[in-house]
């Protein structure tokens, strides 16, 4: 936990309580937003009809799809796991005895796995459609918020996770653009 953590965390979390309504809407944000994301993703590339290139559309499909997926594997199926594993970092709700909104398992927090999965996804659409992406980025920003609101998440763990996407995001893309995949 950094040193502005807990008095973040304790800003943001200080937000529950208002409302059943925020309330709510805090919980909606937090744990379904980003299957709406993911749905978001697979229709704008699945919609998209304007492919730049001589390769065939399915062929763009595949590679921008592939494109979020290896980096996605990279960002939260490898590196996340290997840091969650070297670090201890307990949920806000754990160290501090607040009552989370969402049910959570107290395993270690840090980096944010909904961070390091969604911005591979968010940028992957930034590059296929700007405006889709741009909102993807805007909708990923309001889940990480919105989970250190619920309890869950200190705001370095959602900052960490998003390094760890745009990390690993970049690299794949870096790979990508030196073969000619995309």
């Amino acid at each position: 936990m950094l040193p502005l953590d807990k008095e973040l965390f304790n800003f943001f979390y200080g937000l529950t309580g208002q409302s059943e309504i925020l309330d709510g809407l805090f919980i909606f944000l937090a744990k379904y937003l980003f299957w709406l994301i993911g749905i978001w993703f697979l229709w704008v590339i699945f919609t998209k009809k304007d492919w730049v290139g001589t390769m065939p559309v399915w062929k763009s499909r595949f590679q921008y799809i592939s494109l979020a997926f290896i980096s996605f594997v990279l960002s939260r199926g490898i590196i996340t796991n290997i840091v969650d594993s070297l670090l201890d970092s307990p949920r806000p709700f754990a160290a501090l005895g607040v009552e989370a909104l969402i049910n959570h398992t107290a395993v270690n927090s840090f980096p944010s796995g909904h961070m390091a999965s969604l911005i591979p996804m968010a940028l992957t659409l930034l590059v296929v459609r700007r405006r889709s992406g741009i909102f993807a980025i805007i909708a990923t920003l309001v889940i990480g918020i919105s989970r250190i609101i619920v309890g869950v998440h200190w705001p370095s763990d959602i900052l960490g996770g998003i390094a760890v996407g745009i990390l690993s995001f970049s690299l794949i893309y870096f790979v990508f653009r030196k073969k000619k995949l995309i």
